[in-house]
Formats: C-alpha cells, sequence, structure tokens
C-alpha cells in the first residue's frame, strides 16, 4: 500500500484529490490531510509518506518554505497549484508531477501513475539490497526481515523480536522497545524465515527468540524478558530443553 498525504489551504481542493485518487487508484491510502505547512510538517514527520500532493500558494508558509525545512524530501512530490509560475522551482525539487487547478483526469492519471512506479521501484530496491546484506550475513542478528503489515513493508533486526504468536491467518509479532505488530504472513512463514536466528517454535501457535529466555518453570511455561509466558507443548518439551542446554 502507498502512503499520500495531501497538503492545501482549500478543502474543496482536498476533496477533489481525495476523489480522484478513490476512484482511479484505489491502492493509495490517504493517510492524512493538512490544510497548512505547519500541519503538514508535523504530519510527515510522524507518517513518512510515500507520496506527497502539494499545493504551492498557502498562506503564511509556502509548499516550497516546507520544503526547505523538511530533514528529508524521500518521498515523490505532485505540486498542486492555480498558477503556471511556479513550474521552474517545482522542478528544482524534483518534483514528479505539476498540476495546475482545475486539475484534469489525463494529467492526473499520467504523474500518479509516474509517482507510483518510482515509488514501487525504491521500495523493491530496498527489499533487495536487505535481501543481498541478509545473504552476505546468515544468521546474523542485525540483519533485517521485510515483514508485510496494514501499513507497507516494516523492516525489523532479527534481534530485536522477542516472539511471534500466530492468530488463525495473522501473526503478532513481539519487538524490543516498540509496540508490537500485526503481519499477513502466517506463523509458518516466520518459523521459516527466523529459525537461522536462534527463534524456537515452542507451539504451534508461538515462535520465541531463545536469546529472551528470563526462565523455564516446571508448569512448562517459558517466561521471556518482556514479561510473557508462554507454554511449551508437551510434544516440543524434550527438544526445548535439549536445545538450552546447548545455549
Amino acid at each position: 500500500m502507498i502512503k499520500a498525504i495531501i497538503v492545501d489551504d482549500e478543502e474543496h481542493a482536498r476533496l477533489t484529490l481525495a476523489g480522484k485518487l478513490k476512484e482511479y487508484f484505489p491502492d493509495i491510502e490517504i493517510i492524512g490531510e493538512a490544510q497548512n505547512a505547519q500541519e503538514a510538517f508535523d504530519m510527515i514527520i510522524s507518517s513518512q509518506p510515500d507520496l506527497l500532493f502539494l499545493d504551492v500558494a498557502m498562506p503564511r508558509e509556502s509548499g516550497f518554505d516546507l520544503l526547505k525545512r523538511l530533514p528529508n524530501l524521500n518521498f515523490e512530490i505532485i505540486f498542486v497549484t492555480g498558477f503556471d509560475k511556479y513550474a521552474i522551482d517545482a522542478i528544482s525539487f524534483c518534483a514528479i508531477g505539476y498540476l495546475l487547478k482545475p486539475i484534469q483526469d489525463e494529467l492526473f492519471i499520467k504523474a500518479v501513475h509516474q509517482a507510483r512506479r518510482r515509488i514501487l521501484k525504491e521500495k523493491e530496491n530496498i527489499r533487495n539490497q536487505q535481501l543481498l546484506q541478509n545473504l552476505s550475513h546468515p544468521g546474523h542478528g542485525n540483519n533485517k526481515i521485510g515483514i508485510p503489515t496494514m501499513d507497507g513493508l516494516e523492516f525489523i533486526a532479527t534481534n530485536k523480536i522477542i516472539r511471534c504468536e500466530g492468530m488463525d491467518k495473522y501473526t503478532q509479532i513481539s519487538i524490543q522497545d516498540r509496540p508490537p505488530i500485526t503481519s499477513s504472513y502466517n506463523i509458518g512463514e516466520f518459523v521459516r524465515l527466523l529459525k537461522p536466528y536462534g527463534f524456537f517454535l515452542v507451539h504451534k501457535s508461538h515462535l520465541i527468540n531463545m536469546e529472551f529466555i528470563c526462565r523455564y518453570n516446571k508448569e512448562g511455561i517459558v517466561i521471556l524478558e518482556d514479561g510473557s509466558g508462554i507454554p511449551v507443548s508437551k510434544r516440543k518439551r524434550n527438544d526445548f530443553l535439549d536445545h538450552i542446554s546447548r545455549l
């Protein structure tokens, strides 16, 4: 899913863009709308969008002023404005598109298609770079795996993953020092991905990182550093205890 933010001081302009996106590009999720540069700044920093639809002429602070304040321009930009005099300045910001109001559907579709291709290519490059790193250092705890979530693909270091819990067709991943995330991968996929990194399937629904074990009690419960108590199935106990003895 590609994440987009719409920035325009005119409500009807934001509604128009949102409507066109929903009609022509349902795979692009609008994660926020801002009516001024400060709102947009906060939203961009917190949400990390892939695509920004940006009005140039806004009260107090222009779209160009907003871009100059941002620490990173790691997203595609499509300028939307009622004035063509800003086109040259827009080019200096490597904008993928420059749309004049009222927006023509044909030009809108062309600009978004181009932005979408570049975003997906960049995401694929990131995935490929991570794969090459993992292959060159198999089993290394600093290696990251790509986890598909509702918000896109997250890359998490394997040594930060505490445990995975299978829930129907989904998996909840508990991660050190941050809230858990839910992935569309099932638990079996995580067993395949994480087994080389010291993870053990103690139960059909529970995969744990052996580095986070605190203790194992006589009831067959393993306690992890995050305070969770995970049942070890009777069928797995002998293998689990043997595995612990070799750590």
